[in-house]
């Protein structure tokens, strides 16, 4: 019988803790300098590397959702597709700050030095804190006209 490739096979790497080149799990040493790799070390910081990743990638979405949000909101007033955009406006004026909160529950304690996890945490701040004020400021004259 033929076997299946399954993503559960799928190759872990991390830095190698002594020149910081992405490496294999699964090797004995690295290829680079040749340092002997310590196979429990390996999956734990394989780990840690995979969950900094993540985090990185949702800090994306949150600022597309932005993005998206402000665009949205710009269709609102477009007259034909006026109820496409309030809808969808409607839809990240919820989404963005429960997908905001989940990120700092998720990864919000991660203690790295990795750069592009510290740009990731500046964005999902700059994505809550902007959020809030956004979301203020266009229900004070709603709530005023009530």
């Amino acid at each position: 019988m033929a076997q299946s490739l399954s993503l559960s096979s799928a190759v872990s790497v991390f830095p190698c803790p002594n020149c910081k080149e992405t490496i294999n799990t699964s090797m004995q040493e690295c290829s680079f300098c040749h340092t002997p790799i310590d196979r429990t070390a390996a999956e734990e910081s394989a780990a840690a590397t995979s969950k900094i990743s993540q985090a990185c990638s949702d800090a994306s979405y949150l600022k597309i959702m932005a993005g998206s949000a402000l665009t949205f909101f710009l269709i609102g007033f477009i007259p034909i597709l006026g109820s496409v955009g309030s809808l969808g406006f409607l839809f990240l004026e919820f989404a963005i700050p429960i997908m905001t909160i989940r990120w700092w529950i998720k990864f919000g304690k991660i203690k790295t030095d990795d750069l592009e996890f510290a740009r990731a945490k500046q964005t999902a701040m700059f994505v809550g804190i902007g959020a809030i004020i956004f979301f203020i400021a266009i229900s004070i004259p709603k709530l005023l006209l009530l």
